[in-house]
């Protein structure tokens, strides 16, 4: 019988190989089962306080004016006027909210949690949770750290986002060392 000696290192490799396989395998079921959980919760209210409203039934569409401040969850909208578009029964589908798109203009502020935009114009569609700021100075912030283009496209539910520049201002970024994960 011949005797086949393995190097320490290629042990100490297999080893290491074999731990992060499983850790990361209980990551990512962790993952999945966190996505899941995160689906099956129940759409959030909005409250939004404003001077003026007018209601338009046969545009399932409400908009406020004036000062206008919405709050759903841990999201703050404000701007100038806000209208929010309702599904109808025949497109609202089980577990979906009312709420089909929100569409704010002029100076708008957007607030969730440490990530804060700016721009002069921001339409959310709830349904594939993603948020469009525009205008010459739509800017989006998390500490520090901060990208300006004229169009910021937030794609909430993959955590991702695409900034798009015109011929005279192009994008802009800043990434500053002391921010935790360098994201935006």
């Amino acid at each position: 019988m011949k005797i086949v000696r393995i190097p320490i290192g290629y042990n100490i490799s297999l080893i290491l190989l074999l731990v992060l396989s499983t850790l990361f395998a209980q990551v990512s079921f962790a993952a999945q089962e966190k996505t899941t959980a995160e689906k099956k919760q129940p759409p959030a209210d909005l409250k939004i306080t404003s001077d003026k409203m007018v209601a338009d039934k046969n545009q399932s569409m409400v908009e406020f004016m004036g000062n206008v401040k919405a709050v759903r969850a841990d999201s703050v909208l404000l701007a100038n006027s806000i209208k929010v578009f309702f599904h109808t029964s025949k497109t609202k589908k089980e577990d979906q909210s009312n709420v089909k798109r929100i569409l704010a203009t002029g100076n708008v502020e957007y607030t969730e949690g440490e990530r804060k935009a700016f721009s002069d114009q921001a339409d959310y569609d709830t349904t594939d949770e993603i948020l469009v700021l525009t205008g010459e100075k739509a800017r989006l912030l998390t500490g520090k750290s901060w990208i300006s283009g004229k169009k910021i496209t937030l794609f909430k539910a993959q955590d991702r986002v695409v900034v798009e520049s015109t011929e005279k201002n192009r994008v802009e970024a800043f990434f500053d060392a002391e921010d935790q994960d360098g994201s935006l």
